[in-house]
């Protein structure tokens, strides 16, 4: 979650006719507000979540609160009133809008195998993006862009491995290409994960790792390349990749909601 969280209120008093929510996530719990009403709701370009839940104030429900979510195919085109002279009951909390990724983000996900004396991990935060219309949509069909990453070196130093984990939430396609600049061989390694709600959050035996790419030797010059596809392994809200060296080892990694780029 970005600090100070970002504010609707600015949006309206200059006249915007949007307002563009876009925030790392750092938990699972964290949860946006808008204090203004919506004409439309829609994921954003440059969202790596791909399920966005909001809440909003409903007299005839008995917490007052009523849910919807909003995806790449499925955006909400009518208004809703952000009821601040109204209250959530039993919190007591104005009736404004909340959001909050409705996809699963786990940052204490280690991967099976991790050493925490020898390992490290890295992880890109996913980034939710929504955007709330103040003047009335009456289509939205909102597309996230290929979102790109590249890599030349690692933290894999004293014998253990470096895992770098890629927000990928339903994405089709992935291309990804290694190259091993080392002298020595780098093993190189990929795997899918689908997060599950854990109670201690750090017990993985819910989390369900999918091998892509199984760990193996890459010779210094040599490159691997793989090509991850819903219809060969399913769809998985992060990527793992691992190395057993510091590098230079140029990792270029592609993602796209389309079939192919």
């Amino acid at each position: 979650m970005s600090y100070p969280q970002p504010d609707a209120n600015q949006y309206v008093q200059k006249l915007y006719q949007f307002w563009n929510l876009t925030t790392p996530l750092s938990s699972p719990g964290d949860i946006y507000q808008s204090e203004q009403g919506s004409q439309a709701l829609c994921i954003g370009p440059d969202s790596d979540v791909a399920n966005v839940a909001f809440a909003y104030y409903d007299d005839q429900l008995p917490t007052f609160m009523h849910f919807g979510t909003i995806s790449p195919a499925r955006s909400f085109t009518s208004l809703i009133a952000a009821r601040l002279e109204q209250s959530y009951q039993p919190g007591g909390r104005p009736g404004r809008i909340f959001f909050w990724s409705a996809d699963i983000y786990d940052p204490n996900f280690r991967p099976t195998g991790f050493d925490p004396a020898l390992d490290n991990i890295q992880f890109e935060p996913p980034i939710l993006n929504v955007v709330q219309y103040f003047q009335p949509a009456l289509a939205l069909v909102p597309q996230r862009t290929d979102r790109e990453y590249a890599y030349q070196v690692y933290r894999a130093l004293g014998g253990g491995k470096e895992y770098v984990v890629l927000p990928y939430y339903g994405r089709k396609y992935c291309f990804i290409q290694f190259t091993n600049g080392n002298v020595a061989a780098n093993t190189f390694g990929v795997s899918g994960v689908n997060y599950a709600i854990t109670q201690n959050g750090t017990s993985n035996i819910y989390h369900q790792q999918t091998v892509i790419h199984a760990a193996a030797a890459v010779a210094h010059g040599n490159t691997v390349t793989v090509i991850v596809t819903t219809q060969n392994f399913g769809m998985f809200d992060a990527l793992v990749f691992s190395f057993s060296s510091s590098g230079p080892a140029p990792l270029r990694v592609i993602m796209s909601d389309r079939d192919q780029v």
